[in-house]
Order: C-alpha cells, then sequence, then structure tokens
C-alpha cells in the first residue's frame, strides 16, 4: 500500500470526522479500504486531534472577543460614572448590553474549549452556531 493511497483514505476519514460522523464509522471504512485496526485507531485520533484543536481555536477567540467586552463595559460604567456622578438611562443600557453580551461570548467561549472533544455534529454547524 502506498503513502500516496493512505494519505487519500485519512483525507476521506478526516473529511467524516469533520462532519462528525461516528467513530465507529469512521474506523470501518478505515479497515474496509485494508488499513490496519491498529494504524486505523491512530489515523481516526491524529483526525479528531484537529477537530478538536479546530474548535478549540474558534472558542479561544470567542473567548477573547467576550473578554474585550467585558472590559470595554467595565471602561464605560467607570468612564460615565467619574464624568458627571450620574449616567443616563442610554449609559446604563449600552453598559449593560456591552456586558451581557460579553459574559455570553467569554463563558460560551470557556465552555467550547472545555467540552471541544465531546462536540457532536459537523463543523459547519459548528460555525453557525458563532453567527448567532
Amino acid at each position: 500500500m502506498t503513502d500516496e493511497f493512505k494519505d487519500r483514505i485519512f483525507q476521506g476519514a478526516r473529511r467524516m470526522v469533520i462532519w462528525g460522523e461516528s467513530r465507529a464509522d469512521v474506523l470501518h471504512r478505515l479497515e474496509v479500504n485494508g488499513i490496519p485496526s491498529d494504524e486505523a485507531q491512530q489515523m481516526y485520533e491524529r483526525a479528531l486531534a484537529e477537530r478538536v484543536s479546530t474548535l478549540r481555536t474558534d472558542a479561544i477567540k470567542q473567548t477573547v472577543q467576550g473578554l474585550g467586552l467585558l472590559l470595554a463595559a467595565f471602561y464605560l460604567f467607570n468612564r460615565l460614572a467619574e464624568g458627571s456622578g450620574a449616567i443616563s438611562q442610554h449609559g446604563v443600557a449600552a453598559i449593560l448590553l456591552t456586558g451581557f453580551l460579553g459574559a455570553w461570548r467569554f463563558f460560551k467561549g470557556i465552555f467550547g474549549y472545555l467540552l471541544a472533544r465531546s462536540r457532536e455534529g459537523s463543523l459547519s454547524d459548528h460555525d453557525d452556531d458563532d453567527k448567532e
């Protein structure tokens, strides 16, 4: 079996992992294509590691965005409170909205990072979740 053939088989298995296919289906496909069981397991783990890495990278971006929004809300609160001692309703609304959005993205990113390995479904579905 040539390395080129193994690479083509791995690319197919990687696509299956990215699309969220079950472990059993991916291993079955590898074994049907002549990949020994232990090597199939290694290929699956490598593809899964790539998937988890992608999910965690996206989660880190989301966490940083959330932290930035939380810092912006904190900054707005301090600036408005220092200015006149009174904060308008629009100022309070802007601070609360920024703070809640920041907290939501921050915690969603943290949990996304921690739970990346157990996340099911296609990565393209995951991308749609980030556009909320």
